[in-house]
């Protein structure tokens, strides 16, 4: 990806997304941490990025993969938001007392996990004599779930020249929210899983999602803003993948000459 206000010592960072594990769906999730964390270290990014749906509901769906999943963290930088499934609203508790420890105990596997979550804020990334900002935001939900997303508050303090990346789980946030509206660069978003069903039309991919959804997996610009759709690792609801294979994302911005 090329932007002429890319600092210069940012010119090759490369950035590695992934999104949507799922874990409680999935039968054998150590296989998967391990087949990710092989590809992610062959790549050698300079940042790990995930933007949400750890879990399905329960933070039990992540006992004992914690300890796996900083193994893949460790060796870079790794963030990361929360997504419509983290936090328990799937499902009908007892009381909000269980639902509030299920959300913590989540909130401490992200942690476990080497993640740092960025729950409405934003960091300064550092590279050189240059720096940039990632932000990211709480799930931006569709009614009747919330919407916990505050777009002004993870913004807060980043300056109106600086060059800015924002991690949000929904892609439809980036249409209603950022695209045309906000000075942010790239949007990175996850959530459809591109249906976990796909095709090739004279090579080009496509997904059902595109019936329902306008950015449902790849990238997108409007004006100077891009969004790129992961479509996922997981699976949820259905369980299967049909020529919608899980996705690791490598993203390289580049520097592009200024005239």
């Amino acid at each position: 990806m090329q932007y002429r206000n890319l600092p210069a010592d940012f010119d090759g960072f490369r950035m590695v997304q992934i999104s949507d594990t799922h874990f409680g769906g999935l039968i054998q999730p150590e296989k998967l941490i391990a087949k990710t964390k092989k590809i992610i270290d062959e790549t050698r990014p300079d940042i790990l990025l995930f933007t949400g749906d750890l879990v399905n509901n329960f933070a039990v769906e992540l006992e004992g993969l914690e300890s796996k999943l900083s193994l893949m963290t460790s060796n870079y930088e790794s963030f990361a938001i929360l997504g419509n499934h983290d936090y328990g609203d799937y499902t009908n508790w007892e009381n909000t007392e269980k639902k509030q420890t299920n959300f913590d105990d989540i909130l401490k596997a992200f942690r476990k996990s080497g993640f740092q979550l960025l729950r409405n804020g934003n960091t300064c990334i550092i590279k050189g004599n240059d720096s940039i900002f990632l932000a990211g935001v709480e799930n931006w939900g569709h009614p009747p779930f919330p919407q916990y997303a505050d777009l002004d508050a993870a913004i807060e303090g980043i300056p109106d020249d600086a060059f800015t990346i924002l991690m949000t789980h929904d892609p439809a946030h980036w249409e209603s929210q950022v695209a045309g509206k906000r000075n942010i660069e790239l949007t990175l978003a996850g959530h459809t899983h591109g249906l976990q069903w796909g095709i090739k039309l004279a090579g080009i991919p496509f997904s059902l999602a595109k019936l329902t959804r306008k950015t449902w997996g790849g990238l997108y610009r409007e004006g100077n803003s891009q969004l790129y759709v992961n479509t996922g690792l997981g699976i949820v609801g259905m369980p299967w993948r049909l020529d919608m294979p899980g996705e690791i994302t490598v993203i390289t911005l580049k520097r592009s000459e200024i005239d």
